[in-house]
């Protein structure tokens, strides 16, 4: 009896163990598979720059799809990273929305077609036939906010689509934020966000890195003044005979001169 209690209590006492390392397994052999997924997707020519040749990125990217049901190469074409955010595109968001088939196709409400000025968007409940009125973005608003007074900034373009977009986008976090998981479309952290700023404080009893130093161009070397050897000429020697001959031709022609 106590050798069979024993027997069931090692039993016991394994199964744990053994659990835990068919799950370690299982969860191996899944990151195996996103990797060799992944680096599929990043050599393909069909992925934006985001993805192409990054193996981590495309891995995120099968994740977000594994999430929301949807086709990898979907996301990747419909998934942006500005200033470090993941984003969706406001078309994808409002695809997704219309073929989730819980609620009826997003319709968007404008003040006036010609020169539409404010928009929200609309649906209804399949499930419980409610109608679901998102908030109203009007042009106001984005002056306000300052989406609209920066360099580029396509609401002053195209104000009616930009209007759409934006009321997509807040009807989709008051009712479908498990579809968006929560990032916002890529016109909204465009206006939102700012780009990332080092904000580091630097540390003062570290002292600064030397500049390097620039070389001085070559001098080139000085010419030493070119010596000219003079050449000697040896002086002629006059015989004392002829000297003394030439001396007395010289009076003889001076008193020629002075006594005529």
């Amino acid at each position: 009896m106590e050798t069979e209690t024993t027997k069931n209590e090692a039993i016991v006492a394994h199964e744990p163990q053994n659990y835990v390392m068919i799950k370690v397994q299982a969860e191996t052999q899944a990151f195996e598979l996103i990797q060799r997924q992944a680096m599929m997707l990043s050599k393909s020519t069909l992925v934006p720059k985001d993805f192409a040749g990054n193996v981590a990125n495309c891995a995120i990217a099968l994740n977000v799809a594994k999430r929301t049901r949807l086709d990898p190469l979907m996301v990747c074409q419909n998934l942006a990273i500005i200033h470090g955010r993941p984003s969706w595109s406001a078309t994808a968001l409002i695809g997704m929305i219309n073929a989730s088939g819980k609620f009826s196709p997003l319709r968007f409400v404008l003040d006036d077609d010609d020169n539409p000025t404010s928009c929200y968007a609309v649906a209804r409940d399949r499930e419980s036939g409610e109608e679901l009125k998102g908030e109203k973005i009007t042009l106001d608003m984005a002056k306000r906010e300052g989406w609209s007074t920066k360099n580029g900034s396509k609401w002053l373009t195209m104000p009616g689509q930009m209007l759409r977009y934006r009321a997509a986008s807040f009807w989709s976090r008051a009712y479908a934020s498990d579809m968006s998981l929560g990032m916002y479309t890529q016109d909204e952290v465009r206006d939102f966000a700012e780009p990332p700023r080092n904000v580091t404080p630097k540390n003062p009893f570290v002292l600064p890195e030397p500049e390097p130093e620039t070389e001085e161009p070559a001098q080139e070397p000085t010419k030493e003044p070119e010596t000219i050897e003079a050449e000697i000429v040896p002086e002629k020697k006059v015989s004392s005979k002829k000297a003394g001959f030439a001396l007395d031709e010289m009076i003889k022609e001076l008193e020629k001169e002075v006594n005529p």
